[in-house]
């Protein structure tokens, strides 16, 4: 409602997700029900805004810590895409509180950041002798230090702070190749770029 939901709109949602009930299709035969004590329902039209809503204050509680990194006067310390967050700081210090701003939002909210699908890097100069002497832990769980990370597709390599693509291209040509080889040579060219644009593997540079 802060956010400027009406009060009858919240009820509803209420009401909804309080009476959500789900069932198992395996084979043509379908399970017993059962009730979703949480979550939102996954391709729901609504479900994306609805955790963006749930998810948006933690860029609010990071931004008001007074750490993370800023382009000009706009903080740029958070990105999320989705439930994938990535945490820009300056400093190995500033990351860890950063990191400990995040847990402490997830034990308000019952949200569990997992330390196991959590990592961090390190870049510039002295890059491997800070990694060494600096340790993130995430709810008393020391990260791992990679020297490559994958993001949204893209990995980022500590050595040359460079961002590979190559991945994502190969993913591209192949999902790419597999609509032409779907739909033949004698194609429709309308009908080839909707096929195209359905299976999402455009990818923007």
């Amino acid at each position: 409602m802060l956010k400027g939901a009406s009060g009858t709109f919240v009820k509803l949602l209420t009401y909804w997700y309080s009476h959500l009930r789900s069932a198992v299709l395996w084979n043509s035969v379908l399970g017993e029900c059962f009730d979703v004590l949480c979550g939102v329902r996954q391709g729901g039209v609504l479900s994306p805004y609805l955790f963006a809503f749930y998810i948006d204050d933690i860029i609010t509680d990071l931004k008001k810590s007074g750490y993370g990194i800023y382009v000009g006067s706009v903080f740029v310390g958070c990105i999320l895409y989705a439930d994938d967050i990535v945490l820009l700081s300056a400093s190995c210090t500033g990351l860890q509180h950063m990191v400990n701003v995040c847990a402490q939002y997830g034990r308000m909210w019952d949200i569990l950041f997992n330390p196991a699908k959590s990592q961090y890097i390190t870049f510039g100069e002295g890059c491997h002798r800070s990694s060494r002497s600096s340790r993130i832990s995430l709810n008393n769980t020391e990260l791992n230090c990679t020297e490559k990370l994958k993001y949204l597709g893209c990995d980022f390599h500590q050595r040359s702070c460079r961002i590979d693509l190559n991945n994502a291209i190969c993913k591209f040509y192949a999902k790419f190749n597999n609509v032409l080889s779907v739909i033949g040579y004698n194609r429709n060219e309308l009908v080839a770029l909707h096929l195209v644009k359905t299976t999402y593997c455009f990818i923007w540079l």
